[in-house]
């Protein structure tokens, strides 16, 4: 991995050697205009860790002169850089002659569309899935990882969404549970009448009808005669059973539901029927022998309500499924290759960590959610012409344990990092494209933090610097550490207290202000009036990218801390738009929002807003109290689309803002949002337990392709994978 300084240079270098660097402007317009090797667009957790607010577009970038541009599409390798290019050329700049950008135009004018339609066009929630035929569940800040060709455009069958599923991998065995249920009149008039599937864990699926024609969503057809009345209602189960598991078949009168693993399970879903005219035979599934299948990670295409449903085709669909080892845990958020064909996350197996590369295939041994196939595991040397489905398995070097740290992927150079247990920074190169291995030697693993556990690492493409938390238990955690690409480092002072989480997630690096934001549940000393009056206190760190050894930063404080508690954590923040699109990205402007807690009650989750003004902040400016009683937060979650700027958080239980009690998630649109203690959620919706990381999908223009994925925690039960709209969170 060359410094990013080198890495110019020797493209100016290269450019020159070409004569290149003589042309005049028609030149560098016409390497701009000239068409790039094919690329997907993924998106993982790691988008909202790494920024370049307001970059240049490509037209922007090659106006400034070939060294310029080159150095331009040396950072757009990484689609987190492509991804914020996208966001700001599309739906941001407008200019004084149209409330359009250039951009934009030519975005409409490729897709033959007009403008991005109004905000609420796009008002339903449109699926959530079971992670699994046994305990599936998701996790705190754990992200899915989501595919596209491109950031605007919505393909039902290449677009997928993968979740790993935090529960040990299993392989189904036996026969499945099932039970039947039987029309004796057909049901007619304008009546509504439904049918209720609840699986433990789950959202209700409960499928209605009445004097309708219609078969889609949870609506299905009086279809004129009972046998066609039962085909109808399994296809709406087939189309929607994601929801609870379960696969349905018709034959006459009788519809016939059945589990979509192996194993005796069928307690833990139950039926009903609001009419006498449909009945089941009994209010549970029934049967079912052997052991449930789990995957360690599963993915969904089909991802699309308005584009990808029809009549009994599930919405999702299983892309994928994959047992990556019986008993292996795999807990952490994956990454994918540019291309979406392979990827790598982190299992653990016995106390033991390692890293998983895997070739999918949507054709080959698929497997479903409730009968996993195990890939085929290769060495390290065959792994690159294996053949999909095939997977290898790295133990981490030193075998530690790994609870807390997703891999980051460097897609320039092909290198990934990951930390682990005990406070160790590790490097693979040849992840994706050639023979990944461990590196060893010169330095690596690098012992950061001994005896902590590390967060995610976030890689910096301005400062050739890899950015890592630790935990606060032995001496040197609780602290924010810098590596360098020969492993030496330089970590910050103490920021949190010795028997806190310390800084548990992954700091935000702003790459072109060259600025790093670290999160602690406790921090080490003071309080703020009106903010913080009891400490410890939960706060943000901001420091330069080239900080001094030993340093502490700037801190702004966001609510009461967790008093001696390793299990209470301040997840990372979001910035907005205004953020995003400073005039002055090199000393940006714009705000800051976390979830922390209340001035004086630890606890309950409460939304901050931290203002930045030339590349600093100010004190935090206390938002709506999301809960009625002591709860957790998740991270926050931001994206700008059809000129609204929405963030998303959710609660694992009491909240009591718009739209849920309990466990949710929330949404608030900022656009137009006076802030403050009275400020009120757009929009909630019920999660089990809470949720996973929050991902965003598109900024389309295409009605119901524009969503959030997240996987919910399940409170003790089995969890889902839920796609809502970003718009109304339905």
């Amino acid at each position: 991995m060359l410094p990013s300084a080198q890495r110019f240079f020797i493209l100016a270098f290269m450019t020159a050697a070409a004569g290149l660097l003589s042309a005049g402007p028609a030149s560098v317009f016409a390497q701009a205009a000239a068409p790039e090797a094919s690329r997907g667009a993924p998106q993982d957790w790691s988008h909202k860790h790494l920024l370049y607010p307001n970059p240049d577009t490509r037209d922007e970038a090659a106006r400034k002169g070939t060294l310029a541009f080159e150095q331009w599409k040396e950072k757009n390798k990484d689609p987190r850089h492509a991804a914020q290019v996208a966001r700001k050329g599309r739906f941001v700049q407008a200019t004084e002659h149209s409330p359009f950008s250039p951009e934009q135009r030519k975005w409409a004018q490729r897709f033959h569309r007009g403008p991005p339609p109004a905000a609420g066009q796009d008002t339903y929630r449109d699926w959530s899935n079971v992670l699994g035929g046994a305990a599936g569940v998701g996790k705190a800040n754990v992200f899915p990882a989501k595919f596209g060709a491109d950031f605007a455009t919505a393909d039902c069958t290449g677009d997928f969404v993968a979740y790993t599923t935090t529960s040990p991998g299993a392989t189904s065995s036996g026969a499945p549970a099932s039970q039947t249920g039987s029309f004796s009149q057909d049901f007619t008039g304008g009546t509504t009448r439904t049918v209720t599937i609840t699986h433990t864990g789950s959202p209700p699926l409960v499928l209605s009808s009445n004097n309708t024609t219609t078969n889609s969503g949870f609506t299905f057809a009086q279809g004129g005669s009972i046998a066609a009345t039962a085909t109808n209602l399994a296809n709406a189960i087939n189309r929607n059973g994601g929801t609870a598991g379960v696969t349905a078949t018709s034959a006459g009168a009788l519809v016939t539901l059945t589990a979509i693993t192996t194993g005796a399970t069928g307690a833990n879903t139950t039926l009903a029927s609001s009419t006498g005219r449909f009945t089941w035979t009994a209010n549970t599934l029934a049967g079912g022998s052997g052991t449930a299948g789990q995957p360690t990670i599963v993915a969904f295409n089909r991802l699309y309500k308005t584009t990808c449903e029809t009549a009994s085709t599930p919405l999702p669909a299983t892309f994928w499924s994959y047992n990556t080892g019986n008993g292996a845990i795999a807990d952490s958020s994956p990454v994918l290759s540019l291309d979406g064909a392979q990827v790598a996350f982190v299992q653990r197996t016995a106390g033991v960590a390692s890293l998983v590369l895997l070739k999918w295939s949507n054709t080959v041994s698929v497997g479903t959610v409730g009968a996993p196939t195990t890939p085929t595991n290769t060495t390290l040397a065959g792994y690159r012409a294996c053949t999909a489905p095939c997977m290898t398995v790295i133990a981490l070097s030193g075998s530690p344990d790994n609870s807390n740290s997703s891999p980051y992927y460097v897609y320039g150079d092909d290198i990934l990092f990951v930390g682990d247990d005990n406070g160790s920074l590790h490097k693979f190169t040849g992840v994706f494209g050639g023979t990944p291995a461990e590196v060893t030697a010169a330095g690596w693993p690098v012992a950061v933090s001994p005896g902590n556990i590390l967060s995610s690492p976030v890689y910096d493409f301005g400062s050739g610097k890899v950015f890592v938390g630790s935990t606060a238990g032995a001496a040197t955690g609780g602290r924010l550490h810098a590596v360098n690409s020969d492993g030496t480092f330089v970590s910050s002072g103490q920021l949190a207290t010795a028997s806190s989480s310390g800084v548990r997630d992954a700091p935000i690096v702003d790459s072109t202000a060259q600025r790093v934001y670290a999160f602690v549940a406790t921090d080490v000393s003071g309080t703020t009036a009106g903010i913080c009056t009891t400490s410890p206190c939960a706060a943000v760190y901001q420091f330069p990218t080239a900080f001094a050894g030993s340093s502490t930063g700037t801190k702004v404080q966001v609510g009461r801390g967790s008093v001696s508690t390793t299990g209470r954590f301040l997840y990372a923040g979001t910035f907005d738009d205004a953020y995003y699109n400073s005039p002055t990205p090199a000393s940006p402007a714009g705000h800051l929002y976390v979830c922390g807690n209340q001035a004086n009650t630890a606890r309950r989750p409460t939304l901050w807003q931290i203002p930045i003004g030339g590349n600093a902040m100010s004190n935090a400016v206390l938002g709506p109290t999301l809960v009625s009683a002591n709860a957790d937060c998740s991270a926050i979650t931001e994206v700008m689309n059809n000129g609204n700027d929405y963030i998303y958080a959710s609660v694992t239980a009491s909240g009591n803002d718009t739209g849920c009690t309990g466990a949710c998630i929330y949404m608030f649109n900022l656009t137009g949002l006076t802030w403050g203690t009275v400020a009120v959620a757009t929009a909630g919706f019920v999660a089990t337990g809470g949720t996973s990381g929050i991902i965003i999908d598109n900024i389309s223009s295409t009605t119901g392709a524009s969503q959030i994925y997240y996987s919910t925690l399940g409170n003790g039960t089995t969890g889902n994978a839920v796609q809502a709209s970003q718009a109304a969170l339905q």
